[in-house]
């Protein structure tokens, strides 16, 4: 992934005077945009059904009523190629509502609808009742407007200019490059005091086609005369397709985003902004809301006792910690990276993520362990960049143990997460540990596989019926999230979902194990007949022994890929499937042994088939020992899948001898 920072002042552009341009002038059709609107189908994505033509935004900083304001200037204009996209004519813009000075000024919206009818250009202005306003709670308001008369052909443009108080927002909001559709040209533009320097953190998969800056004279009284211009560039940008395996989009589509460094103004201030990590973490260890919550932990003094009075075996007192955690504190279901009053969330007996792993770093300090709280940030929320410091790109919290010179991490809002397992949405690489003499990166690994292990020891009938046992073993975060699923349904509704993906399974008994017991595996033993994977024809047999289990789509659809694949966490799945022979019947055909491995032995697929008179064992075995795929192993990863789906569905052929 690309990731660049660029500092005012300290980065070699080329410094030009902006000469390569785009010229798309608002509520204007030129002569050869008409092709644009006979246009109806985007040649370099056949699937689209929009195309972004222009997209460009220009930042500036203004001073009004003595206050300073970041304006941004937005506009664009789409090509309509079918009506699933004319959601795009819907347009919201987002603002903070604050009153006074403390507001967002959304003003200058105009926009116009374009159409060809009997080879003429039609322009239907956005007019006054097109525009309207929706407040919210939350401080923030939507301006909402409807472009006219859109149909498929049409070629829709807006433009609107956003005025934000310094007061509300020291940075500029930043720009994308990329979005669910092409964009033939996405162009940002921003003019910066040489009092203000930030820092420019350019992220995704795209080149800049045009990357430049020149000085610039300005007028904004005691922030100076002088400036630097930018002008970046991304031409021809594809759709981010939200393919499987991955975080979250934004760690992934290319963007540039601000972060206030210094301000430098001669004779009057001078101040550093911007964090480093050594700041960050005193700031957050200084905090009430996380070191604070950590220096007045007495009330567990009790708790602790008993704990270190019940056993002295350190894997044993950590489960401990986390199931009275557990049982005196219900999770909400939110998440957070840190407590208002860990005291009142025990009280309470219900918080948020925060306040429970602060309580638990907090027990385990009682117990006697040097445990201390690491900030992370969820998948959905996006991966943290450790080449700067902010502290709002973490929004979590767990705690953290260094034990034998290994760090071990955990969670105390799930009771089926076992010592050194955290939910699989806190996979995402890296977080930081806040520690007064020891603060740093810690990987975040999965201490777990995907693990789930099948066996068959089924009969075939003449018929073609399967009867006999079936028994999946949940292991690992398969086993996690199958415990929590059978708490939250109860046993007959967990069973209706096994049943729901295999409708020719009749079972008649199930036996499961092993509910509550994080660290075995939970056991699901199925008695029953299954139809539909044996295909009789005279005197002949074929079984498709993969049964219901078989890999039959690849979800890796994609040619190629830009970007990682990732499962969050190693995976393993073995099925083993015995099968007597109905009176009679041989082996006619059988599939090949295979082995498929992945380089450096990263992952493998075994398959094989063993025949007796009366039997035949098939078994199947995939193990990717990796949990993130890079770019450049995509093929390699995508052909390996393909293997396994071929093989999965190749039949064996019985004959009934004569």
């Amino acid at each position: 992934m690309r990731n660049l920072i660029l500092y005012w002042g300290l980065i070699l552009l080329s410094v030009t005077s902006f000469a390569q341009k785009q010229s798309v002038e608002f509520g204007k059709i030129k002569p050869e945009d008409l092709q644009l609107l006979k246009m109806k189908a985007y040649p370099k994505d056949s699937s689209a059904d929009a195309v972004v033509l222009y997209d460009y935004g220009e930042t500036d900083f203004t001073i009004i009523g003595n206050e300073l304001y970041i304006r941004t200037t937005y506009h664009e204009r789409i090509k309509i190629l079918n009506k699933s996209a004319f959601d795009l004519a819907n347009v919201h813009i987002q603002y903070y509502w604050g009153g006074n000075n403390k507001s967002e000024i959304i003003t200058n919206i105009k926009g116009y609808t374009y159409n060809l009818e009997n080879g003429v250009v039609k322009q239907e202005s956005l007019t006054k009742d097109m525009i309207f306003d929706e407040r919210s709670s939350d401080g923030f308001s939507s301006r909402k407007i409807t472009l006219p008369n859109v149909k498929e052909g049409s070629i829709i443009e807006y433009t609107y200019e956003d005025l934000t108080p310094w007061v509300i927002r020291n940075s500029p909001a930043g720009w994308k490059f990329q979005g669910e559709r092409p964009v033939e040209w996405s162009e940002y533009r921003i003019t910066i005091p040489q009092t203000l320097y930030y820092r420019m953190v350019m992220s995704g998969f795209l080149g800049l086609y045009i990357n430049e800056s020149k000085p610039a004279d300005i007028n904004l009284e005691n922030l100076g005369t002088r400036a630097t211009s930018y002008r970046f560039v991304v031409k021809d940008a594809p759709a981010f397709r939200n393919e499987p395996f991955i975080t979250t989009y934004s760690d992934y589509i290319s963007t540039i985003n601000f972060a206030l460094a210094r301000v430098d103004v001669p004779g009057s201030l001078i101040k550093n902004i911007s964090l480093s990590w050594k700041d960050l973490n005193n700031t957050l260890l200084s905090s009430e809301y996380i070191g604070g919550q950590l220096e007045r932990t007495g009330f567990l003094k009790d708790a602790a006792t008993r704990i270190k009075a019940q056993t002295s075996d350190t894997t044993a007192q950590l489960e401990a910690a986390m199931k009275y955690i557990q049982n005196s504190v219900r999770w909400n279901g939110e998440i957070n990276r840190s407590s208002e009053s860990i005291k009142k969330a025990l009280e309470k007996r219900e918080g948020d993520s925060g306040d429970i792993n602060l309580l638990l770093t907090a027990l385990l300090r009682e117990i006697g362990y040097d445990a201390h709280p690491l900030i992370l940030s969820t998948r959905q929320h996006g991966r943290i960049d450790s080449s700067y410091a902010m502290i709002n790109k973490f929004n979590a919290l767990v705690a953290h143990l260094s034990l034998n010179g290994k760090d071990v991490l955990l969670d105390g809002t799930d009771e089926f997460l076992k010592v050194g397992m955290l939910p699989d949405y806190c996979l995402n690489q890296v977080g930081w540990l806040l520690h007064p003499k020891n603060a740093r990166f810690v990987a975040i690994k999965p201490t777990e596989l995907d693990r789930n292990f099948e066996k068959a020891d089924l009969t075939i009938g003449e018929d073609g019926e399967l009867t006999g046992t079936f028994t999946r073993s949940y292991g690992g975060y398969s086993g996690w999230n199958a415990r929590k699923k059978y708490k939250a349904e109860g046993e007959a509704r967990f069973v209706a979902t096994v049943k729901e993906g295999r409708p020719s399974w009749d079972i008649s008994k199930t036996t499961i194990i092993n509910q509550e017991a994080v660290n075995l595996s939970m056991d699901a033993t199925f008695e029953l007949s299954m139809h539909d994977y044996v295909t009789q024809a005279g005197d002949m047999l074929y079984l498709k022994p993969m049964l219901s289990e078989a890999h039959t789509e690849n979800a890796l659809k994609a040619e190629t890929r830009a970007y990682p694949v990732d499962f969050a966490y190693p995976k393993e799945e073995v099925f083993v499937a015995t099968y007597r022979l109905p009176a009679g019947y041989k082996v006619l055909e059988q599939p090949k042994p295979v082995a498929v491995n992945l380089p450096n032995n990263e992952g493998r697929f075994l398959y094989a088939v063993s025949v007796n008179d009366k039997q035949v064992t098939v078994t199947s075995r995939i193990h990717l020992r990796k949990a993130v795929f890079g770019a450049d192993e995509y093929s390699m990863l995508k052909m390996f899948y393909d293997q396994i789906i071929a093989k999965h569905n190749e039949q064996i052929v019985l004959k009934k001898a004569n």
